[in-house]
């Protein structure tokens, strides 16, 4: 789907493009004299998150993970977000749609008709608006992440490892992808922190960027506390389920090794020789089983005495 969507408040524009064509893109090239790089870089597929600063606005590429449902399950998703801030303009560009931008959207439309948000001086701000804004969205994944690892561990303790095996290595993919994705944020605003001209939204502009990465910190602080936890539900897993086999294996082993001497001796009443003792008594299958059940439990109590059972 292909769409323009224009919004004003207090004299700053936002352009959020999804999917635009090879025109669109070279009428807002023209329109704010942006670089023919820029341009190029709207139409690109998706790169790597980075930042290029310009005379009159910034360039600001990053890549978000976005929990999906899919399959039956969740998996993480790259979406790239193109932003070009100028001093009274915003461009953002992308190929999907997002959920948290739109959700923005509707916030901004509504504080303009109600003249709200009188701490928007520049697209500066409307720019921190908006990646805090996504920065919660990957928040509320992270917390539905962490409900997951807690709704595997009450599996755990109910017995079912085998099944928690596949559900922790789901969300062991989720982790990594997520992390994978999001790495190279904090670089960017430790850049824009460093390096973004003062004169286009004033020296106090970079408390507000420091905002955004602390914000960005506490999401790395977030999938740190979740690898943790998911390491600690995994060897706790793994051991409960070893305890199991372990278990399982014993007591095979323990029935073998009950039946076997049984085997044997009922074998030996069966050699078709002659002179076999109490295979020509009246009562000898009596006296046979009688022998076979003292045996096992014999056996058994001997296994009682060592204790392995």
């Amino acid at each position: 789907m292909r769409m323009i969507t224009t919004h004003e408040q207090h004299g700053i524009i936002w352009l959020d493009l999804e999917s635009p064509n090879d025109q669109e893109i070279a009428g807002l090239v023209r329109r704010y004299g942006l670089h023919p790089l820029v341009g190029e870089e709207l139409k690109s597929s998706p790169t790597q998150a980075k930042i290029d600063f310009y005379k009159d606005y910034i360039m600001v590429v990053l890549t978000l993970p976005v929990r999906i449902r899919q399959d039956g399950g969740y998996t993480i998703v790259d979406r790239e977000v193109d932003f070009v801030i100028g001093k009274d303009f915003l461009i953002t560009c992308r190929s999907e749609k997002i959920d948290e931008l739109e959700y923005f959207s509707r916030i901004f439309d509504a504080n303009a008709i109600l003249n709200k948000d009188e701490s928007m001086k520049h697209a500066g701000h409307l720019f921190y608006y908006i990646i805090m804004r996504l920065y919660g969205g990957m928040v509320n994944d992270l917390e539905n992440i962490k409900d997951a690892l807690q709704a595997a561990e009450g599996g755990i303790f109910k017995g079912n490892e085998r099944g928690m095996v596949e559900v922790l290595s789901r969300v062991s993919r989720e982790l990594i992808d997520f992390t994978q994705t999001a790495r190279v944020h904090r670089d960017i605003w430790d850049e824009m922190i460093e390096l973004s001209p003062k004169d286009l939204f004033g020296a106090e502009y970079a408390s507000s960027i420091k905002e955004i990465r602390e914000e960005f910190n506490r999401i790395h602080e977030l999938v740190a506390n979740a690898r943790e936890l998911l390491t600690d539900l995994r060897a706790t897993n793994d051991s409960l389920l070893n305890t199991k086999q372990n278990e399982i294996i014993k007591v095979l082993t323990l029935v073998a090794f009950v039946f076997y001497p049984l085997t044997f001796a009922a074998s030996v009443f069966t050699i078709p020789a002659v002179g076999v003792p109490l295979i020509a008594d009246q009562n000898g299958w009596i006296i046979i089983m009688c022998i076979m059940i003292a045996m096992a439990l014999g056996i058994w109590v001997y296994f009682k005495t060592k204790k392995w059972i």
